[in-house]
C-alpha cells in the first residue's frame, strides 16, 4: 500500500515506539495498512493482550494519533470502536514536537549568549556562571579547584545550526 501521509514510515513507527515500545509499532503498522479496526481484531493480529492494545490505543488517541468511531452492536448493545490512523494530525503531532524543541534551543542559546561559563577543568564539575564564580571567588563549588572562563562559542554555534535545521525542516 502506498503510504498516504506526509510524515514518512520511518519517523511514524519511531513516534509510535516513543509512545508504546515495539507493541506500539505493531499496531501502528496493522493501522497503516487497515482503517477501521477493532481492539479485539488488533489483539488477534498482533497477539498482545486486548487489555494492553486498549491502552497503547488510548496513548495513540491522547496525541492525536489515531482516531476512533463508535457504534453500537445491535445484538448485544454494546459499544464497538473502530480505529484508524490520522495522518494529517501525526504531521501535527510531529510539528508541535519539533517548535517544542525549537523554544528549548532557543531559550537554551539566549542563555549561553548572555552568560559567561567558568570551569575547573574536573570533568565531574558542572558549568559556573560569572555570577556564581564570584560568589566563591573564581573557585569550583565542588572541587574548590581555580576556575578558568570557557569558550561557549562552540555551543553556540551548535545551537544555531541546530535551531536553522528545524526552522528549515519546518518550513518543507
Amino acid at each position: 500500500m502506498a503510504s498516504i501521509y506526509t510524515v514518512n514510515d520511518e519517523t511514524l513507527y519511531n513516534i509510535a515506539r516513543v509512545l508504546g515500545g515495539e507493541d506500539g509499532v505493531k499496531i501502528i503498522e496493522i493501522l497503516h495498512d487497515k482503517d477501521n479496526i477493532t481492539v479485539e481484531e488488533l489483539a488477534e493480529i498482533t497477539e498482545i493482550q486486548i487489555n494492553d492494545v486498549r491502552k497503547l490505543l488510548y496513548r495513540f488517541y491522547n496525541h492525536s494519533l489515531v482516531t476512533n468511531r463508535r457504534f453500537r452492536d445491535k445484538e448485544t448493545g454494546w459499544f464497538i470502536f473502530q480505529w484508524s490512523l490520522q495522518p494529517e494530525l501525526v504531521e501535527a503531532y510531529v510539528h508541535s514536537i519539533k517548535q517544542k524543541i525549537l523554544r528549548k534551543l532557543e531559550t537554551r542559546l539566549a542563555y549561553e549568549n548572555t552568560h559567561e561559563f567558568y570551569h575547573c577543568g574536573n570533568p565531574g564539575c558542572p558549568n559556573t556562571t560569572f555570577e556564581e564564580a564570584m560568589e566563591t571567588v573564581f573557585h569550583c563549588p565542588n572541587c574548590n579547584e581555580p576556575l578558568h572562563r570557557v569558550d561557549n562559542l562552540p555551543v553556540i554555534e551548535f545551537l544555531e545550526k541546530k535551531i536553522e535545521e528545524i526552522k528549515e525542516e519546518m518550513e518543507d
